[in-house]
């Protein structure tokens, strides 16, 4: 019978071990792909800020064309947008 109990007290502690183990190992992937993630993210933002940029810088010139444009008295048609403006 103290064989049983015994069995019975390994089985109970190197299964909480095993458990225990997995999870550490568990925890430490899903850090990781966080990480990953994050970085994903980050990059993601980062070729969105740069066309945005870029729309900006292409919307700036178009309004300082139609500015210079309507300050000349220049008659009709008002400058075109630039090519390439919001085209992504």
């Amino acid at each position: 019978m103290s064989e049983a109990i015994i069995i019975a007290l390994v089985s109970a502690i190197s299964g909480t071990v095993g458990a225990g183990i997995h999870a550490g190992f568990e925890h430490h992937h899903n850090a990781a792909m966080e990480e990953t993630d994050s970085a994903d993210l980050l990059l993601k933002a980062q070729s969105q800020l740069t066309a945005t940029m870029e729309d900006m810088t292409l919307l700036w010139q178009w309004n300082r064309a139609l500015v210079d444009h309507i300050y000349k008295g220049s008659p009709p048609p008002p400058p075109l947008p630039p090519d390439g403006l919001f085209n992504h």
